[in-house]
């Protein structure tokens, strides 16, 4: 009958148990030095070696060797602990006997010596699974046992323990053990077995043990069983339904990119494979977390558990995304996969979450605001877009008009409503004004104010009357009014009167004229050039456009 990997190769002395060194190094010091505590709580995630620790510990403390380091797995005791004859060592599973009086008989048992032994030795597995009165009927035993007791608990929650219980015991923390760790320890396994295994393979089951080498072993198991000839990483993430690196690094790219349609394709592809779409998510996750440490530590060979083919791409790939979008991304995952606990259809949860990350427009939160703001700016760079600062776009049309470029409305709220029909704008190009062209506007300002006064327009013929000085630039007319007029902004930009203005102006002056309408006193943060003309006042203090009502002359030409 086949013995699993992880029960066949299970470590029978401390030299053997991998990855707790700090632990095994105490424990052989309290041995040598005879310093043993009579309580011991080993802790830490499963597959990590508490219990098989517990057991080598059991049999050291009462081998009878003296010329061999212990245990030595070949005196009296030690061959009756491990095949279970010697009735000292106890093992208990707490997840089974969990009442009080199955402590109570335990209490019990402790008053009698060893049978032959030098210790009594219980081990209490999964001893978080205690109820409430169980542990307190344990307390006292535990606090003051016999000299000839020793107890070891074992948990993977130690959170779950009373305080009580926790004070009276000398702790060990066993952390998960290192993938290159487990790595290691599967090469002498598959040495031993006669097997022939990729390095990838050997790579994508340590990962998928998160830790635990038992986990591992277990996969490597089943791995071993699916092929004779030499296991490679493709039959490895097949058997594990696992999404191969390739499919992984296309579906990052994918969500990084913004690109919606491959995202949905890649997604509908690993569905009908048949494959788990949690381990898409987890994959995802853990891909994105480890680009997160190469940007950090700007090396890949510590923290990229993909194929060594993927680890460059991975590496230059990190350099063209910025940390807050990788933040951004992993937060969203994390509320996937929360989401997929609860969810009755996975596909479509998977889809919608993924919708927010590849389409930044569909989601809300500052993060995608800035993601959004962050594509237009490269489609601009690409040349997919032109800016002028020669129309202005009215605010109620933002959505409609760049929205479908993923255009935050943040981004321009400070435009005003002084926007003309698509003809009107395909007609209405400014003309570039030269200096002879002011001088003559200024000359005949007269007239303009003649005209406002026939179609009467008394109240704007008044501000306009009052202008302190005409500027020129970017095809813009800057009309400077006076400070006292600072009212007459709001009445002189409404859409009507705007219109107006603009037309009159045409007219009067035959030239199609962009008026723009600024107070005197912002005049010099405009930083308009020495040659622009004005009528008055040249040194007065400075102005700049009224930004808040108006805005800098948006137009967008797709191309």
């Amino acid at each position: 009958m086949h013995k699993a990997l992880y029960r066949e190769y299970r470590p029978l002395v401390f030299d053997d148990v991998i990855g707790q060194e700090h632990i095994i190094r105490t424990l052989k010091n309290q041995i040598k030095n005879d310093n043993l505590s009579h309580a011991y709580l080993f802790c830490g995630t499963r597959g990590t070696g508490k219990t098989t620790t517990a057991k080598i510990l059991s049999r050291a403390v009462n081998c009878i060797s003296k010329d061999k380091e212990v245990p030595c797995n070949e005196c009296e005791m030690c061959v009756g602990i491990l095949d279970g004859s010697n009735l000292d060592v106890i093992e208990i599973d707490a997840a089974s006997n969990n009442s009080v009086d199955d402590i109570r008989e335990l209490r019990e048992t402790v008053k009698y010596t060893p049978n032959s032994s030098r210790y009594k030795v219980y081990i209490i597995d999964e001893v978080h699974m205690l109820s409430q009165g169980a542990f307190n009927a344990l307390l006292k035993t535990l606090e003051e046992p016999p000299s000839y007791v020793i107890f070891i608990l074992a948990t993977t929650e130690p959170n779950k323990i009373p305080a009580t219980i926790l004070s009276r015991c000398q702790r060990f923390d066993f952390k998960r053990v290192a993938i290159e760790t487990i790595m290691d320890r599967m090469r002498d396994i598959c040495s031993k077995e006669d097997v022939e295994i990729e390095e990838d393979a050997l790579r994508i089951v340590a990962r998928n043990g998160q830790g635990s080498v038992r986990d591992a072993l277990s996969i490597l198991d089943k791995c071993l069983a699916f092929s004779s000839e030499k296991l490679t990483a493709e039959n490895v993430l097949d058997l594990l339904g696992a999404a191969e690196p390739s499919q992984l690094f296309e579906f990052a790219k994918s969500i990084i990119d913004s690109d919606i349609q491959k995202s949905m394709k890649l997604i509908d592809d690993y569905y009908m494979w048949g494959k788990d779409l949690k381990n898409l998510v987890q994959d995802t996750s853990l891909f994105f977390r480890s680009l997160m440490m190469v940007k950090i530590f700007n090396k890949a060979d510590e923290f990229i558990d993909l194929t060594k083919e993927y680890t460059e791409k991975i590496l230059i790939l990190s350099k063209e995304v910025e940390m807050k979008e990788i933040i951004r991304i992993l937060g969203i995952l994390s509320e996937l996969s929360n989401s997929l606990k609860y969810s009755t259809n996975q596909r479509i949860t998977v889809e919608i979450y993924v919708m927010k990350l590849s389409s930044p427009s569909t989601d809300s939160s500052e993060e995608s605001i800035v993601k959004r703001i962050e594509n237009i700016e490269k489609i601009i760079e690409d040349g997919k877009i032109n800016i002028k600062s020669n129309i202005i776009m009215n605010a109620n049309t933002v959505d409609s008009k760049i929205v479908n470029n993923n255009l935050s409305p943040q981004s321009v709220k400070n435009m005003d409503i002084a926007e003309t029909s698509k003809e009107e704008k395909n007609k209405e190009i400014p003309d570039n004004i030269d200096d002879e062209d002011i001088q003559d506007i200024i000359r005949d300002w007269g007239k303009l104010m003649d005209k406002m006064k026939a179609d009467k327009k008394t109240p704007l013929r008044a501000f306009l009357s009052e202008n302190r000085g005409l500027r020129y630039k970017n095809e813009i007319l800057y009309v400077i009014i006076h400070e006292g007029l600072a009212f007459s902004l709001d009445r002189l930009n409404e859409k009507e009167n705007y219109n107006y203005i603009k037309n009159s102006m045409r007219n009067v002056f035959g030239l199609n004229i962009e008026p723009r309408f600024i107070l005197e006193k912002d005049l010099d943060k405009m930083n308009f050039d020495n040659n622009d003309i004005s009528k008055e006042d040249e040194d007065n203090e400075a102005v700049k456009i009224l930004k808040d009502r108006l805005g800098d002359k948006l137009k967008i030409e797709e191309k």
